[in-house]
């Protein structure tokens, strides 16, 4: 008996080896090695803000930008008169755009006398491609009044993500 189980464990083992071997023979190892590299720039921005109208008596200021934010300072002198500036978005990038968001919102605590309205955005802005909008500043003509408050602000969001299929 004890010869018996000498003689099984030596086949196990034997079988054990046998098997390793053969999968070792029948068993190939791929090497895969990959680097990618994101090529595409987005690059929208503000290319260009300048006051178009201004009428006389008023005061444009030097409106300034940055290839992200626009600042102006709008001094009107009396009711009916409205400041127009022109702002340029570009698209500098590889990577085609099109305007998700454009929200503005005037400050509570401002005077009503004093109105902002912009012009409408180009949707699409494809690589290569500007527009340009327009934001106008007016001093309501149907004023009684001087009001005690001569101040209002303008807050806006405008936002151009990747163009669906792009």
């Amino acid at each position: 008996m004890r010869k018996n189980k000498k003689i099984i464990f030596i086949a196990f083992f034997l079988t054990i080896i046998l098997m390793a071997v053969g999968y070792s023979t029948f068993a190939t190892d791929f090497t895969i090695n990959g680097i990618t590299e994101i090529t595409g720039e987005w690059d929208v921005r503000i290319t260009n803000i300048t006051a178009i109208q201004v009428p006389e008596g008023c005061d444009a200021g030097t409106p300034t930008f940055t290839k992200d934010s626009i600042n102006f300072s709008a001094k009107l002198n009396k009711p009916g008169d409205e400041i127009i500036y022109e702002v340029t978005i570009e698209n500098l990038g590889t990577i085609d755009a099109e305007l998700q968001t454009i929200i503005f919102t005037e400050e509570i605590d401002g005077i009503e006398e004093i109105n902002y309205t912009t012009s409408e955005l180009k949707k699409d802005l494809n690589v290569g491609d500007s527009t340009t909008f327009n934001i106008m500043v007016t001093y309501v003509k149907n004023t009684e009044k001087v009001p005690d408050i001569k101040t209002k602000t303008l807050m806006g969001i405008i936002q151009y993500v990747q163009k669906e299929n792009s």
